[in-house]
């Protein structure tokens, strides 16, 4: 992977940049209706002992190495940015737009980046399927820019038991296939991170643009003929500073609370050992 690590933001920068996203994030609420909605809004199923989740458009698989704090930081952020990058950038020309704020909003929040470009993907086979389009990116990615053969052994293998284990869980996938669906495409991401003994977090993600002619029902576990869809990739790996994300993470906590009706997830998986 070609990769490039993006600066570090200030302490007062990340502020800045967190409190600014949240007030665009709430600006899309409906006024009249946004105190009924949240009133009534259920909380997401949130079982922090489960070793995977769908959050908006991203599936992650979580190593058993991590803890339910650490599980808490990676879904708040990665929810976090998630939405913004859709709401700040919706359109489907938007694709490089949307990751790159993505990018830039786990920066803010704490996370170190080391990153390709965003570009498009060639595959030399004439059909394909977007799980293993992901995971080729994961284990691409970790390969990449991971050390220790440990370390990389540990993000591949969540990442295979994640998509395992969505196989057999419809309520999961069809919330997945929901929010990763568009017109005349889609876009989600593979996500899978592990801790190490000293407590810190490092996280691969693939992001995954495609759009096509025809319209199918699914987006994984579909053979797509390669010819009829194009698609962008962009991949990262991130290690997580949380001393950083301390300084937002009430603001990340309050903006994600105000946006329940939004930020839709749901955790399954069997439970870590």
């Amino acid at each position: 992977m070609s990769e490039h690590i993006q600066q570090k933001m200030s302490a007062a920068e990340r502020i800045a940049f967190i409190e600014e996203s949240s007030k665009l994030m709430l600006g899309t609420m409906p006024r009249a209706r946004s105190a009924s909605i949240l009133a009534n809004a259920e909380l997401p199923i949130d079982k922090d002992e489960l070793n995977a989740a769908i959050m908006g458009t991203g599936i992650v698989g979580f190593d058993p190495s991590m803890t339910k704090r650490s599980k808490r930081i990676v879904k708040n952020t990665y929810m976090y940015a998630d939405l913004k990058a859709l709401l700040a950038f919706p359109g489907e020309n938007q694709k490089e737009q949307r990751y790159n704020s993505f990018s830039t909003s786990m920066r803010a929040m704490g996370w170190t980046f080391f990153s390709s470009p965003f570009s498009r993907y060639t595959s030399s086979s004439k059909t394909l399927t977007m799980d293993n389009v992901a995971l080729d990116l994961i284990h691409t990615v970790v390969a990449g820019a991971v050390g220790g053969v440990a370390g990389k052994a540990l993000l591949g293998k969540a990442a295979d038991a994640a998509l395992k284990a969505l196989k057999t869980e419809p309520e999961a996938l069809k919330l997945f296939e929901d929010n990763a669906k568009k017109a005349s495409g889609g876009n989600f991401a593979m996500t899978t991170c592990k801790q190490d003994d000293d407590g810190d977090i490092t996280m691969a993600a693939a992001a995954i643009q495609y759009s096509c002619a025809a319209h199918p029902t699914k987006v994984l576990f579909w053979e797509w003929a390669t010819s009829e869809v194009s698609i962008w990739k962009g991949a990262s790996v991130m290690t997580m500073d949380e001393e950083d994300y301390l300084l937002i993470e009430d603001l990340v906590v309050k903006t994600l609370s105000e946006m329940r009706q939004k930020a839709l997830t749901i955790e399954f998986g069997p439970a870590a050992a």
